[in-house]
């Protein structure tokens, strides 16, 4: 009671007033199923749900109405009758007929009212305005709702010109046929028309309506009209009088003495003067068309202007390279600018040839039989490509033109560049405007244009004009195919030590570069958008170029299953260490001992050359010694292959095992390029802590592909703008200078399968190559045991050669016995253990133990 007493008492009229308000304050039922019907109709609007739906109904209803007009027109009449037995409502032994309409009578109804009682041959025109809608509701979407209103008047004045005409003839030509050539309608108006001006009035009438109509449309026709071509004449040269010459002269040349400026001016109009004398025969139309075969230029786009003249002038002193692609005549002065749309040049690929044939084999091959792979083993993702888009292009423009002059910056574009994923606008802004705020516009161009991965670039390097590079709406697909079969990487193949072909650039070149003058990569970039399939484009590049004498591979593969699928080349170009089971590395805690083997190569390889004589600088120069015979194999001297190192995740590993993998990494970035090791390193988070200071300065190559952040993008290139990628390839390459946007090559994985396949049926050496053995420094000085069953065939002949020579070194025994350098060391750790020689202290040979070859003897049989 009590509660109930203070409920009455805080509302002493009850609980009305409360369900009153509650009901004012709550939207009706009307004002709910209004606004759910707006979002609902606002949701199916922005996916264009609704305008696909309206495009499918008139597909439908298109593709119906010319069914039924296409079997109408070739039924021969023969269902004239059962159309009007129905219409009159006899029901007699004519409805029992079937129709021949594809689409039975209801077809053959429809299609002689569309064209008997409508417009005849002219709704033809009725049918292309409703396919015309329904494509472009479907799949052009983007298109100005003015041009819909444009197409409708165009299609609507060739349906009434083309039913009367055809009326018109048929009533000059009459026939038995049952169709009517410009239907019922096109008779009404024809009728009506001739009537009233007779027959001279209508032909009139319709000359005059096409005439207008092709000026309308046409800017051809319109200049035709405005300029007609007068019959060409042999030129009369009248003379003019003498007194009149005589006193235009002599006020010419009285101004010029008042006014030096005008002199250029005086210049030209003598010349003109002297062209009026004398004028030279015009040019027959046969040599105009000679002119125009050899001088092929791209589109041009006609732009409204934008800035005004001086600005223009401007725009052609800056970029004097787009008057070579513009056609402009001189008989026509015009102000409006014009854009150049250049189409990237198609892929000019080279035949290849028969890889059967023997082929002529370098001194120091080994492998006589071995083929590289075929071209044939790639495919080719570029068949269906498409060619200029204008409409796009067109809209881009002025998307952009009207983007820069919202925020009072005026442009005017000069030229478009269309590639296989990317179209590079060039644009000129006027004069006072800062190039800086212009790149700060990337945002809005890219809100505005509704897309991402616009990237703007202030200014073009080498052009007086400002890039703006826009993802195209239907990109292509660069595939491996192009680029290995492209005349370009053949003529590079060469000339370069290790081409590497990794895709396209913006003007569909294929971009190739030499690892060997990089001397090392870094790849960067986020989960997904095409790392590993950069490698393995590079991979591809590498085996397509070089035999297996020729290059090496050493991966580390953190992921496991990225390049097992090239375990089955082990035997031709993979290297790892002698005690390694697989040659792709997968335990992180080898990967050390990985590193510091090729330390160890690498200072081999360095007294190698030092051996060599003055003239060897680097393996490319040792290689060549070998091979003309200066450096002999008698003497240890063989080709050396190049090694590429490949980490396919460096964050993984840094993580692992830590700042044990930078101290190697580093030495190999700072001393490797001359003995010919290179290294490839790609990561997915490019953070200061992966990428360390000193990694970074000894990698002045880089490919970075999108990244999510700024700040990565800064850490890979030292500067925005891989954050602006699209991402499925697309990458920014950089050496120090400008940055190249590259559309990375796609390799599927039954392509790396058939050319891994492809090279594991070749003739190989037999294992792969084997890395020296490292040893870590805490059992450096531990005592080496002997192991009868593990002596070398040479162990024998090698102590003996030690002790009668009293010189213990791994590089006499290599010259001696004409060995390589890792059989060598295992003898000289065997005789070590077996207490022949001592320990190694430093680059000194080592100390033998036994003076005479009595003692010798008689260590050998117990040792036996």
């Amino acid at each position: 009671m009590a509660k109930t007493s203070g409920k009455t008492s805080s509302n002493p009229r009850g609980r009305r007033p409360t369900a009153g308000g509650a009901k004012r304050n709550a939207p009706s039922p009307l004002t709910t199923l209004l606004g759910g019907l707006k979002d609902l109709m606002k949701v199916n609007f922005d996916n264009r749900r609704i305008p696909t739906l309206i495009g499918l109904a008139l597909a439908a209803c298109s593709l119906f109405a010319c069914l039924a007009l296409i079997t109408f027109l070739f039924s021969g009449g023969s269902d004239q009758s059962l159309i009007y037995a129905t219409r009159d409502g006899e029901a007699a032994a004519e409805l029992g007929r079937e129709a021949k309409n594809i689409l039975g009578l209801p077809g053959a109804r429809l299609a002689d009212y569309l064209f008997n009682q409508l417009f005849g041959w002219g709704i033809v025109f009725a049918l292309s305005y409703v396919v015309y809608l329904f494509a472009h509701l479907i799949w052009r979407p983007r298109i100005a709702p003015y041009r819909y209103i444009t197409s409708f008047l165009i299609n609507g004045f060739l349906l009434l010109w083309v039913s009367v005409a055809a009326a018109g003839l048929q009533s000059l030509f009459p026939s038995d046929s049952f169709l009517r050539w410009g239907g019922l309608r096109g008779e009404e108006l024809f009728t009506y028309i001739y009537r009233g001006i007779g027959i001279a009035g209508l032909l009139g009438v319709l000359a005059f309506t096409l005439l207008i109509f092709a000026v309308t449309c046409s800017s051809r026709v319109l200049s035709a009209i405005q300029n007609p071509k007068v019959p060409k004449v042999p030129h009369v040269s009248v003379p003019r009088p003498e007194m009149g010459g005589f006193f235009s002269r002599l006020f010419s040349r009285k101004k010029r003495a008042e006014d030096p400026q005008s002199e250029e001016e005086d210049e030209s109009y003598s010349q003109d003067e002297d062209a009026w004398r004398d004028e030279p025969p015009m040019p027959t139309d046969d040599e105009e068309m000679d002119v125009q075969e050899e001088d092929p230029t791209p589109y041009v786009v006609h732009t409204p202007p934008t800035t005004t003249t001086a600005t223009t002038a401007q725009a052609a002193e800056a970029a004097p390279s787009a008057t070579s692609f513009s056609r402009t005549t001189t008989s026509e002065p015009s102000d409006v600018p014009e854009m150049i749309v250049e189409e990237a040049p198609k892929d000019d690929l080279v035949e290849d040839g028969d890889r059967t044939a023997p082929e002529p084999l370098a001194p120091g091959i080994q492998l006589a039989l071995y083929r590289k792979p075929t071209i044939d083993l790639l495919r080719d993702y570029e068949q269906g490509g498409t060619g200029i888009d204008m409409e796009e292009i067109e809209y881009n423009k002025q998307k952009i033109i009207d983007t820069l002059a919202s925020f009072k910056m005026n442009v005017t574009p000069c030229k478009a560049t269309v590639g296989p994923t990317v179209t590079l606008y060039e644009v000129i802004p006027e004069s006072g405007i800062k190039v800086s705020r212009i790149k700060t516009m990337e945002d809005d161009i890219a809100m505005s244009l509704k897309s991402e991965g616009v990237r703007i670039i202030a200014p073009m390097p080498g052009l007086g004009t400002i890039g703006i590079e826009v993802p195209n709406s239907t990109p292509q697909t660069v595939s491996m195919r192009s680029i290995l079969a492209s005349r370009k990487y053949r003529e590079q193949q060469e000339k370069m030590e290790l081409p590497i072909g990794i895709g396209k650039t913006i003007t569909n070149e294929p971009f190739i570069f030499d690892l060997t003058k990089m001397p090392h990569l870094l790849i960067a970039g986020a989960t997904g958008q095409g790392k590993s399939v950069g490698l393995n484009a590079l991979i591809t590049s590498l085996l397509y170029s070089k035999r297996p004498e020729e290059l090496k591979f050493v991966m580390v593969d953190p992921k496991m299953l990225e390049f097992s699928i090239y375990e089955e080349i082990e035997r031709h170009f993979l290297a790892k260490l002698p005690d390694a089971e697989r040659a792709i590395i997968t335990d992180m805690t080898k990967v050390v001992a990985t590193l510091n083997s090729l330390c160890i190569e690498m200072d081999n390889r360095y007294r190698l050359l030092q051996t060599a004589g003055r003239a060897v600088r680097n393996i490319r120069e040792y290689n060549e010694q070998v091979r003309s015979g200066a450096l002999k194999r008698i003497d240890g001297h063989e080709i050396l292959p190049y090694i590429v190192l490949i980490v396919d995740e460096f964050a993984d590993l840094m993580m692992t095992v830590g700042k044990e993998v930078e101290q190697p990494i580093a030495r190999l970035a700072q001393k490797a390029r001359a003995a010919g090791i290179h290294m490839v390193i790609a990561t997915q988070r490019p953070s200061t802590d992966v990428i360390t200071g000193l990694i970074k300065a000894n990698f002045p190559a880089r490919i970075a592909f999108k990244v999510f952040s700024m700040v990565d993008s800064r850490t890979v290139l030292d500067s925005p703008g891989a954050n602006q990628l699209i991402g499925r390839g697309d990458m920014l390459f950089y050496q120090g200078k400008d940055m190249i946007r590259v559309q990375c090559a796609f390799m599927d994985t039954p392509e790396t399968e058939a050319i891994v396949e492809y090279i594991a049926q070749q003739e190989s050496t037999g294992s792969a190559y084997e890395l020296p053995e490292y040893i870590p420094e805490g059992e450096e000085n531990g005592a080496k045991g002997f192991n009868p069953n593990e002596k070398d065939s040479l162990f024998d002949e090698v102590a003996r050669m030690v002790v009668q020579t009293q010189v213990g070194s791994t590089s006499n025994i290599q010259r001696k016995f004409n060995i390589g350098y890792n059989r060598a060391g295992r003898l000289m750790d065997q005789l070590e253990g077996a207490g022949i020689v001592g320990v190694q202290e430093g680059s000194k040979p080592r100390e033998v133990y036994i003076k005479d070859q009595a003692t010798l003897e008689q260590l050998l049989q117990k040792l036996s």
